[in-house]
């Protein structure tokens, strides 16, 4: 089993540097050239359905990377990027966010925001889920960055006192994780 994680396209406000979550907002057009590009290797791949997040952004990409296959596109809400509530929208480069993906320090500092732990239950589900229920397939998952971190931590390990910004990935970046 292999599972393709891929990233959804630019939006306006990764564009702007802004933190954005559950916001429904769609590709820019940098974006859409993004996800054409990633389509000429998902082209090339081997995968049996995609798994996308429910919002525009990560559907949208799905959309594209799967025309010419043109397999199944399943929702999950399990995927959906973390909720940053009240840090949603503000710009990434400020002091409040240093410590935000630090493992060890996210649950004292920041209230309103989904915690790390949280985020992380949800989506190891997810993946044992779809290890379980898809033992036989190669899956296409198109996802939000804050997720992508996560599945990668279930395959690589995590130390509790970690940053995982670094676990992060580019819009329209894929990845491969073997089962």
């Amino acid at each position: 089993m292999k599972i393709y994680v891929i990233r959804h396209g630019q939006t306006d406000w990764n564009l702007e540097g802004r933190m954005l979550t559950l916001e429904d907002i769609p590709l820019n057009e940098n974006g859409i050239n993004q996800a054409k590009k990633a389509k000429e290797i998902v082209d090339n791949l081997d995968y049996d359905l995609v798994i996308s997040s429910p919002l525009k952004r990560t559907y949208q990409t799905a959309q594209i990377i799967n025309q010419t296959n043109n397999k199944n596109i399943i929702v999950d809400d399990r995927i959906i990027e973390r909720d940053a509530g009240p840090l949603s929208g503000l710009y990434t480069s400020e002091d409040i966010f240093k410590d935000y993906w630090k493992i060890d320090k996210n649950n004292l500092k920041y209230e309103g925001p989904e915690s790390i732990e949280h985020l992380m239950n949800r989506v190891y589900d997810f993946i044992n889920y779809v290890k379980k229920e898809y033992s036989n397939k190669n899956i296409l998952i198109v996802t939000h960055n804050g997720v992508c971190r996560m599945i990668r931590a279930y395959f690589e390990g995590t130390k509790i006192n970690e940053d995982i910004r670094g676990l992060g990935q580019d819009n329209c970046e894929i990845r491969m994780y073997k089962i």
